[in-house]
């Protein structure tokens, strides 16, 4: 059996070493078109706000690792096209790997980014770890930094949509570095396609009171320079900058896939076995095209929990296992200064825009028991249809938000309803929680409205 994997990310590595575990003697080969084995795309905000000290702390696994579990990495290797007829791989300098099985974890590409194109110096889309590394080495000569938050005004509607969420991470990571921060956008609420209006004002309260400066509603966003960023031109109006960082979002890589005659459909569309529409072909991670557990709708989950579970799944299946991914709930879960954000499902625009009738409920509650010191202010929000079922959830403040937003999570996908929320057992001690949790209070106040 030999099994050629594309793409060294999360995604990629994960199949290669689940297909290792399941086969022993499985001749397995990841081809990866940077410098780097499979590191985290997800701390490079934290490395370069200097909270994690070394980049190279974000390397997962390093080459010798994949020597020794016999797993041949490629590094630096560009594909140019796949045989789907020979079943084959050939590189750009016209080298051929054959396969019986492939994995395409190709990952994703910023929305707006225009392949080829030379961008001036100072600008940053922030998606490797080399674009991170050399924009950490940039900030010590700057002053100022404007991160141009595409995403927020964005109405392509992407439930996996990650550009708020890089922007949010970052106006953290620079501000922390000493730089004067602007975010600018055409819209004037964060986290569009996660969370609500009403719960979007409180992150913004919050950036302006940890002193991020905010441009929004502007029609008109171009960059200003050539050579060198010197800015943003915001509806004739120039907002000066050393760094520009692209929170743009991303889409799909999927050029290698429609080449070869792969069906396209919002990612490489997939079966339940992350098999594509040719045979011994898979796809796993951002490229894939994956089912919403809410909708059933096909989208890009963006997320590294669900690249991770699906590379085991495509990497197991492409040497003979018999896995199924099941729809997903895509839980969102980050952290920027002291304030976290969990989240996931549909927002009161999406079920709008559905035709779906729900309630809602919103609730200020604590973190703790109410007395205990360092008790922190959260809020919780719950979406219900008329007959029960748990539509969305959206939960912030400075503590107690990861735990809720997981157990909520994991209570959809067993099937309960707010009846069962509003019922269940939790634990209680005065330094960790209430002894009615929020969560409980809020789905109280939903059944109210169902009645």
């Amino acid at each position: 059996m030999k099994l050629v994997v594309i793409g060294g990310g999360a995604s990629g590595s994960q199949a290669a070493l689940e297909a290792r575990k399941f086969d022993k003697n499985a001749e397995i080969t990841i081809i990866e078109k940077q410098n780097f084995p499979q590191y985290s795309l997800c701390g490079l905000p934290y490395a370069i706000s200097g909270d994690i000290d070394n980049f190279d702390k974000l390397v997962i696994f390093p080459k010798e690792f994949y020597e020794k579990q016999k797993i041949n990495l490629l590094l630096n290797k560009e594909i140019k096209k796949i045989d789907a007829l020979d079943k084959k791989v050939i590189l750009e300098d016209d080298s051929e790997i054959g396969y019986d099985s492939l994995i395409l974890a190709t990952g994703a590409i910023p929305c707006n980014y225009k392949i080829g194109y030379k961008y001036p110096e100072g600008l940053y889309f922030i998606r490797t770890l080399e674009e991170a590394i050399k924009l950490s080495k940039n900030i010590d000569t700057s002053k100022k930094a404007i991160i141009y938050a595409y995403g927020w005004g964005c109405k392509a509607g992407c439930k996996g949509c990650i550009s708020g969420r890089i922007s949010l991470e970052m106006a953290y990571a620079l501000k922390n570095r000493g730089l004067d921060v602007t975010i600018v956008s055409k819209e004037n609420m964060p986290l569009r396609q996660q969370i609500d209006r009403d719960m979007g004002e409180l992150v913004v309260d919050y950036l302006k009171g940890k002193g991020i400066n905010l441009i929004t509603d502007k029609a008109v966003i171009n960059i200003a320079g050539e050579d060198k960023v010197e800015g943003l031109i915001a509806d004739n109006e120039l907002i000066d900058a050393d760094i520009i960082i692209m929170a743009s979002g991303t889409r799909t890589n999927t050029s290698l896939a429609k080449e070869c005659g792969l069906v396209v459909q919002k990612g490489i569309r997939i079966d339940s076995r992350l098999q594509t529409s040719i045979d011994n072909i898979y796809a796993c991670g951002d490229c894939a095209s994956i089912k919403y557990f809410f909708t059933d709708e096909q989208f890009s989950s963006s997320l590294g929990t669900n690249a991770v579970r699906s590379g085991k799944i495509a990497g197991i299946n492409s040497v003979g296992g018999n896995l199924e991914l099941d729809p997903l709930v895509n839980i969102t879960i980050m952290d920027f200064f002291d304030l976290k954000i969990g989240a996931f499902g549909l927002t009161e625009d999406n079920l709008s825009n559905l035709g779906i009738e729900y309630v809602k409920a919103r609730y200020k509650g604590k973190s703790r028991a109410e007395y205990y010191p360092g008790c922190k202010e959260i809020f919780i929000k719950i979406l219900a249809s008329k007959e029960g079922d748990l539509l969305g959830f959206q939960a912030i403040g400075e503590e107690g938000i990861f735990a809720r937003t997981l157990a909520v999570g994991f209570a959809i996908q067993k099937g309960n309803k707010i009846n069962d929320l509003a019922k269940i057992e939790n634990c209680y001690s005065p330094p960790l929680s209430p002894t009615i949790d929020p969560v409980q209070i809020c789905a109280e106040l939903v059944i109210k409205k169902l009645k």
